[in-house]
């Protein structure tokens, strides 16, 4: 598998300026966001989501989508802010390690929560891509909740197309006892794309291509996050 260079220390005022100015207005019309996708684009095209047993030979090694390159050894610390005030700091970081589902050796990711009030939380959730580029995500690690695919009845669910296209919708992940989870492609340009994700609580994300989560904004609690480094 071909590799690109890893994004290290990118300036994110201006994509956020573009990217994460969602509040009222939302992200249509800025900085280019909000114009459609391409007609000819695949989109989900002919994918079974959620997928009950992922076939070990579909699967890559790594995971190099351009929109959710996790490259192992890379970090991406967001600041968390409320109201205009600092409330936390979020790190993301590929682990040097992969752990084994379903016969896949996936990608691991931890995310540690460092909010200035309350307790620090460490969640890992695991992704596998497959031979056309997309990314699946087979496995978490969240408080006391643990699942698998193939195991137990969970299901893996989409992550990240290769081919994203504006209004595709998708489960991403389906595990039984936990809250129903999808992803839906509401706004993109050739650089940004931004998802409504519904689970326990409502959140947009926006990705930029090449680089990953740029920008989070948790629609229920009020809070953002923005990528303010990237390492690796």
């Amino acid at each position: 598998m071909t590799r690109r260079p890893r994004a290290v220390r990118r300036p994110r005022a201006v994509v956020l300026a573009a990217g994460l100015a969602v509040g009222a207005a939302g992200l249509t019309g800025c900085g280019g966001v909000g114009q459609p996708a391409p007609y000819d684009s695949p989109g989900i095209n002919g994918l079974v989501i959620p997928t009950p047993t992922p076939t070990p030979a579909d699967f890559t090694e790594g995971v190099d989508n351009p929109w959710l390159p996790l490259e192992p050894g890379t970090r991406w610390t967001y600041v968390m802010a409320e109201d205009g005030r600092t409330t936390g700091r979020i790190a993301v970081d590929v682990l040097d390690r992969t752990v084994p589902v379903a016969g896949l050796d996936a990608t691991a990711v931890e995310t540690t929560t460092d909010p200035t009030a309350g307790a620090t939380t460490v969640e890992t959730h695991l992704y596998a891509q497959d031979e056309a580029g997309n990314v699946w995500l087979v496995g978490a690690d969240v408080g006391d909740t643990s699942w698998r695919a193939a195991a137990d009845g969970a299901e893996a669910g989409l992550a990240m197309p290769a081919d994203p296209r504006l209004g595709d919708g998708w489960l991403s992940y389906a595990v039984p006892g936990l809250p129903r989870a999808s992803a839906t492609i509401e706004d993109q340009s050739s650089e940004l794309v931004q998802l409504r994700n519904e689970a326990d609580t409502t959140t947009r994300t926006v990705y930029e291509k090449g680089v990953g989560l740029v920008g989070l904004e948790d629609l229920d609690a009020g809070w953002t996050a923005e990528l303010v480094e990237a390492t690796g």
